[in-house]
């Protein structure tokens, strides 16, 4: 697998992130501010609930700009079979019914993207298996979920 390819996906997917929240957070920012939300009573909170939504979308953008520049900072190397794994190791663990890819990144945990007709899962030192992989080698079993590092780029 190309891990560059596979850093590139992941970019563009955190850059549709960050577009989608931040446009999505001004328009309802705009329309918290709309006389059709304009408080009604001293119950109507209306304009208050869309201005909560709106900070939150915000804190969603920045978050995604803060993880596309980690990955962009992130030094690309190639891994051997007898180097721990580390950030930026694409990782293949195989499980009692198949195989899985991971790419261990410094943010972004959950984003999923397709390479080579397979499916990557982002991870970070934070989940349990990122944590758990973290300093193994090629070979190295895990325990929850039991698997096997086949093999690390």
């Amino acid at each position: 697998m190309d891990k560059e390819q596979i850093v590139q996906a992941i970019l563009e997917r955190l850059k549709v992130d960050f577009e989608t929240h931040q446009t999505t957070s001004k328009k309802t920012r705009t329309a918290s501010n709309d006389t059709e939300t304009k408080s009604e009573g001293k119950y109507d909170t209306r304009s208050t609930e869309e201005n909560y939504l709106a900070d939150g979308l915000a804190k969603k953008a920045l978050a995604a700009a803060q993880a596309a520049k980690a990955f962009k900072d992130l030094p690309f190397e190639e891994f051997s079979s007898t180097q721990p794994i580390n950030l930026g190791a694409l990782v293949e663990l195989s499980f009692d019914d198949g195989h899985a890819w991971f790419f261990l990144g410094p943010a972004a945990g959950g984003i999923e993207i397709e390479c080579a007709g397979e499916l990557v899962t982002v991870i970070t030192t934070a989940s349990p298996l990122g944590n758990q992989i973290l300093g193994k080698k090629m070979g190295d079993l895990i325990s929850a979920p039991k698997a096997k590092i086949e093999s690390v780029q």
